[in-house]
């Protein structure tokens, strides 16, 4: 018997199912499987496609050329969910921050505006001190005008 015809029986074992059961399943006669069975009839193409469709995870590799598993390797699954869960946090967050962000801008444009309005006033500042100091001065000699006169 033929290496693939083995193969084609091994399926129909390891699924646990009879000849007939097994005929059924890839809708074909009875005696088309008791021919392969008996190797005097190898699986056509047609066959090896009603297989691979009818189990998935028969790999097509082991069945058609022997080579490997009889089944197909399983993808692993990454559990990604905490990290989706850590992004969409973040996600939420963002919107927050340029939020909070603009209204920072906005406070900063404010405050320098003052500034520069303060720095214009410096100047005015310093010569209504420097009048001041000369009223002063001008008031600490009228008073002491007065003084003179009272006491005269």
């Amino acid at each position: 018997m033929d290496e693939l015809n083995k193969r084609v029986l091994s399926v129909m074992e390891a699924m646990k199912l009879s000849k007939s059961s097994f005929a059924l399943a890839l809708d074909i006669s009875l005696p088309v499987l008791t021919h392969i069975s008996s190797g005097r009839n190898k699986p056509g193409l047609e066959l090896i496609q009603k297989v691979l469709s009818n189990f998935p995870s028969i790999s097509p590799d082991w069945l058609v050329l022997g080579k490997g598993n009889m089944y197909r390797e399983q993808q692993k699954s990454i559990d990604l969910s905490m990290e989706l869960t850590a992004l969409q946090d973040l996600n939420k967050k963002i919107p927050q921050m340029a939020s909070s962000a603009s209204q920072i801008a906005n406070y900063h444009a404010i405050l320098l505006k003052e500034i520069l309005y303060l720095n214009e006033l410096a100047p005015y500042l310093r010569s209504i001190q420097s009048n001041s100091t000369y009223f002063q001065e001008e008031i600490a000699q009228i008073e002491s005008a007065i003084e003179s006169k009272l006491k005269n």
